[in-house]
C-alpha cells in the first residue's frame, strides 16, 4: 500500500468501494492510502469496523 490519490486499479475494487456505505468511503479517501488490490482496500475497511 502506498500514500497519495485513491485511484482502483481493478474493476473488482471500484465495485467493492462503490458498495461501501458513504461513511467508509469518506474513511477512506481520507486515509489518503493508494490500494494496489481489492484484498487491502477489504482489509482496510475491516479494520475500520473493529474500530468503532
Amino acid at each position: 500500500m502506498q500514500t497519495g490519490k485513491n485511484p482502483f486499479t481493478t474493476p473488482e475494487m471500484k465495485q467493492y468501494y462503490t458498495s461501501l456505505p458513504l461513511f467508509v468511503q469518506e474513511s477512506i479517501q481520507q486515509s489518503g492510502v493508494k490500494f494496489d488490490t481489492v484484498e487491502q482496500l477489504q482489509a482496510f475497511v475491516d479494520q475500520l469496523n473493529h474500530r468503532k
